[in-house]
């Protein structure tokens, strides 16, 4: 049925929503499970626990076993959006790996700061005629940003940012 529902999508996209089919981001971890269920129910064999299935997060999950089926358009500017399903060939290509592979990463320690002496722009004039003024400032580096001790902050990936020296 081809055209467009108002303005949020074509009729194609509705029929793909009927028929199990949606975007990535509209897919919770408990209707994929429910369509695993579905699948299960007509006589499909899952060759992993699927407690253990349950387990896994939803992000991991939609990465195991979600399969693209098809494109639609879908705003009222025409935007081509990909359509997932619960793919029946990678619920056969599961393993026990895939699923232990998904436990959380032991989490690392973020790096200590350090204090620097930086040279940053400042700047100065109008809109109109803008004037950059490199000064240097000290601080300490946490993660991509540059704390001054006056409670300012710089990023460090801006252009004009340069590391000079390591301070105590």
């Amino acid at each position: 049925m081809a055209g467009y529902n108002g303005y949020s999508m074509s009729n194609n996209a509705l029929d793909a929503y009927a028929s199990g089919e949606k975007p990535w981001s509209r897919w919770t971890k408990t209707e994929i499970l429910e369509a695993i269920d579905e699948i299960i129910s007509d006589g499909f064999t899952l060759p992993v626990d699927r407690k253990a299935l349950g387990k896994v997060p939803a992000k991991r999950l939609k990465q195991l076993v979600l399969g693209r089926s098809s494109w639609h358009h879908t705003s009222s500017w025409y935007n081509a959006t990909d359509f997932y399903e619960v793919s029946e060939s990678r619920l056969e290509r599961l393993t026990d790996a895939d699923l232990i592979s998904t436990e959380a990463e032991p989490r690392q320690e973020e790096a200590k700061p350090e204090r620097w002496v930086c040279e940053v722009l400042e700047w100065s004039g109008s809109r109109k005629h803008p004037k950059a003024t490199a000064v240097e400032v000290e601080g300490e580096i946490r993660g991509n940003w540059l704390h001054l001790d006056d409670g300012s902050k710089k990023s460090v990936t801006a252009r004009g940012f340069r590391k000079i020296r390591r301070t105590a």
